[in-house]
C-alpha cells in the first residue's frame, strides 16, 4: 500500500469494521500480530460491549468478550503491558482463549470506554519500536471512536440533519470533506487548548462550513476541469449561501461566522467580506486551516492529492497571508505526529 494512504485511512473510515480491516493488515505486515479485537460500551449502554475483529473466530471473540467485561476492559492492565496465559484477571484466564500472548491498549474516549486488544497464538515480546506503532494507532483508534460519536450526536440535530442529508445526495465528496474539516478542526482545537464546548461548537461549524454548496449548479461544483473565472465567482457564493440557509434555524448564532467567513485570509484578500487579520474570529481561522489542508490532500475531479510535504511547503508559504502564522505552526506540528506514525509503520 502507497505510503500516505494510512495518512488518512482512519477519519476516511466510515465505520470500526472498515478500520479494524485496515489496521489488522497493517499490524500483520508491522509485528506479525494476526489477531486483534476491539471491544466498546458506551456509558449509557447495559448489555454486552459491541466486538469489531479481524481475522477471528467467534468463539475467541465470546471467550475475550466475557474477559474484558470481567476485567474491567484491563484498566489496571498499562496499555502495552504484555497479558499472558499466567495473568489471572479477576477470576478469568486467558488460557480459554486460543492466545498465549495480548497486548491491551484501553479506549476511553466522550461517553465510550473499551479496549483495543492484539492477540497472539504463541509467546510474543514486542521490541520499544514495535510497540510505539501499536500505541500511534492506538491514538488513531481514538480519533475514529471520536469521530463516529460526533456524527451520532450531529445527527440527532434535527434541525441539521435535512439539509445535511439533502448535501450528501447531492454530493458526497463534499459530505466527506466536512467530516475531514471537522476533524482535522478538532485535533487543532485541542492542541491550542480550547474547552469542551469551544471544540464542540467547532466541529459542529465545521461540518456545516459548505452547507451553502446545496445551491451551487452540478455542473460547476462537480466539474471535471479547472474551472471559468465566471464559474468560480458563482462557487464563491457558497460561504454566503450557507450562512443565509442557516440563519433562521435555531441556536446557530455562534456557528455563522464560521460558515460565512471560513473563505476570509489574514491578508484581507479573502471572500465574502475582506475581513483582515483580527477580524476573522479565532474559530473561523482554524476552520480555514483545516479546509485547506484536507482539500490539498485529497483528490478531487480536477487533480490528484498533494504529497503531504507539498503541502507542508504550501502552509509554510502562506502562513500569515492566507493563514493565521500561529495556528500554522500548531498544525505543522500535528502533521509532522502523523508522519512519525506512518514513518514507523512504512518503515521509511
Amino acid at each position: 500500500m502507497h505510503n500516505s494512504v494510512f495518512f488518512k485511512s482512519v477519519i476516511n473510515s466510515n465505520s470500526l469494521f472498515d478500520s479494524m480491516g485496515l489496521l489488522g493488515q497493517y499490524l500483520k505486515d508491522t509485528i506479525g500480530c494476526e489477531q486483534i479485537c476491539l471491544f466498546l460500551m458506551e456509558d449509557s449502554q447495559r448489555q454486552e460491549p459491541a466486538a469489531y475483529s479481524y481475522n477471528m473466530l467467534q468463539f475467541d471473540i465470546n471467550q475475550l468478550q466475557q474477559i474484558a467485561v470481567q476485567a474491567d476492559f484491563f484498566e489496571r492492565v498499562p496499555d502495552g503491558r504484555p497479558l499472558s496465559e499466567d495473568d489471572k484477571l479477576d477470576g478469568a484466564s486467558l488460557k480459554e482463549t486460543s492466545f498465549h500472548t495480548i497486548y491491551p491498549f484501553h479506549i476511553n474516549r466522550n461517553s465510550t470506554n473499551g479496549t483495543l486488544l492484539l492477540c497472539f497464538q504463541s509467546q510474543r515480546s514486542l521490541t520499544s519500536e514495535e510497540l510505539q506503532i501499536c500505541r500511534i494507532i492506538k491514538l488513531h483508534m481514538d480519533q475514529l471512536v471520536d469521530k463516529i460519536y460526533f456524527r451520532k450526536q450531529f445527527l440527532r440535530q434535527q434541525s441539521y440533519e435535512s439539509l445535511f442529508n439533502t448535501l450528501r445526495m447531492k454530493d458526497s465528496f463534499t459530505v466527506d470533506h466536512c467530516y475531514n474539516v471537522a476533524f482535522y478542526s478538532s485535533l487543532l482545537g485541542e492542541k491550542v487548548g480550547l474547552s469542551s464546548n469551544e471544540l464542540e461548537l467547532l466541529k459542529l461549524a465545521a461540518l456545516l462550513h459548505d452547507i451553502g454548496k446545496l445551491a451551487i449548479p452540478d455542473h460547476i461544483l462537480m466539474k471535471p476541469g479547472r474551472l471559468t473565472d465566471e464559474e468560480f465567482d458563482v462557487i464563491r457564493q457558497h460561504p454566503a449561501i450557507g450562512y443565509e440557509l442557516l440563519k433562521d434555524l435555531p441556536e446557530v448564532h455562534d456557528i455563522l461566522p464560521i460558515v460565512r467567513w471560513h473563505h476570509e485570509r489574514i491578508d484581507g484578500k479573502g471572500y465574502p467580506d475582506g475581513l483582515k487579520g483580527d477580524e476573522i474570529p479565532f474559530l473561523v481561522r482554524i476552520v480555514s486551516l483545516a479546509d485547506a489542508f484536507d482539500a490539498m490532500t485529497s483528490t478531487r475531479v480536477y487533480r490528484s492529492s498533494l504529497h503531504v510535504k507539498e503541502v507542508r511547503k504550501q502552509l509554510v508559504t502562506n502562513a500569515n497571508t492566507q493563514f493565521d502564522e500561529q495556528l500554522v505552526h500548531q498544525f505543522l506540528d500535528i502533521i509532522d505526529e502523523q508522519m512519525t506514525m506512518r514513518t514507523l509503520i512504512n518503515g521509511e
